[in-house]
């Protein structure tokens, strides 16, 4: 039976991941503070080099690297801690990767992107305009310079229900739910996703050994407001407590790509794989939740 490894078991994506059942594979996880509920977890810190060095003795087929801090007006607030984690710990896990010789995935985003003309396809000029953003193209260039076989899976406001796992969605159910007004900028686009769907198509994509770059996200093209809205909708909400604003009237930390999104033609093509639109995918929470209670 073949092995993957999830690194970051205790994220949304991840957490999708390793609850999925794939026949001839055996899924164990990583998680670095908060251990997920499933048997085969442990705890490992991507920036120790000696942890890192563990994997060696699992000896995975692939590697899912999924662990990344993705806050992005952290990043630019901590840049020191945010290269210490997004790239010096790819770096760790592709050293040891190489020794190994297994395939690795790893998870990029469509902010390696400067936001002027997307949605964006794989193929297109890379310009990231905030810290984040930067960590994560240095990552890509890292895996493309390796001696794997690799592929990177490039998504966008990812969202679903996770156990302390906040994101946009869920933030504003919560906000809505409880009667707080909030503010939502109506000009910043994107591609959201739902993590479950992401992870379907991760699995497919191993699955049907494929290798590159690929764009795996939500086939609708909305502003950030639209999509809340969108939610108040599905989840019967009070629309009226959104307010939208301009991405100067917010006066985000970090500087965020304004159109951008990713084309999804490529996979679409070449895989018979179903990528959500919002109100598949809110509709999809709506119907976990009432499962849940």
């Amino acid at each position: 039976m073949k092995k993957i490894v999830v690194i970051g078991a205790d994220g949304l994506l991840g957490s999708k991941i390793i609850n999925t059942h794939l026949k001839n594979y055996e899924i164990v996880g990583t998680y670095h503070k908060n251990k997920p509920v499933f048997e085969k977890t442990f705890q490992l810190d991507i920036t120790n080099k000696k942890q890192v060095e563990s994997l060696k003795k699992l000896n995975p087929d692939i590697i899912i690297h999924t662990a990344s801090l993705t806050n992005v007006d952290y990043c630019e607030d901590n840049r020191e801690e945010a290269w210490d984690v997004n790239v010096k710990g790819t770096e760790n896990i592709l050293e040891v990767s190489e020794k190994i010789r297994n395939k690795i995935i790893f998870l990029s985003t469509d902010y390696i992107f400067d936001g002027k003309n997307g949605p964006y396809s794989e193929g297109e000029e890379l310009n990231p305009i905030n810290y984040y953003g930067k960590t994560k193209l240095e990552c890509e260039k890292l895996v493309k310079s390796s001696r794997l076989e690799y592929i990177i899976v490039r998504t966008t406001v990812l969202y679903g229900w996770g156990k302390n796992r906040l994101n946009f969605v869920t933030w504003v159910i919560d906000e809505l739910k409880n009667g707080r007004k909030i503010k939502v900028v109506r000009d910043q686009y994107g591609t959201p996703t739902l993590a479950d769907n992401l992870a379907e198509v991760i699995l497919e994509l191993i699955l049907h050994d494929k290798r590159g770059i690929y764009n795996v996200a939500g086939s609708s093209l909305v502003n950030r407001y639209e999509f809340a809205l969108k939610i108040a909708d599905i989840f019967e909400l009070n629309k009226g407590l959104i307010t939208p604003v301009t991405s100067e009237e917010l006066n985000q930390r970090a500087p965020r790509p304004k159109r951008g999104g990713l084309k999804i033609d490529k996979i679409k093509k070449e895989m018979r794989v179903k990528l959500l639109t919002i109100e598949e995918g809110l509709f999809e929470m709506k119907k976990q939740a009432r499962i849940e209670c």
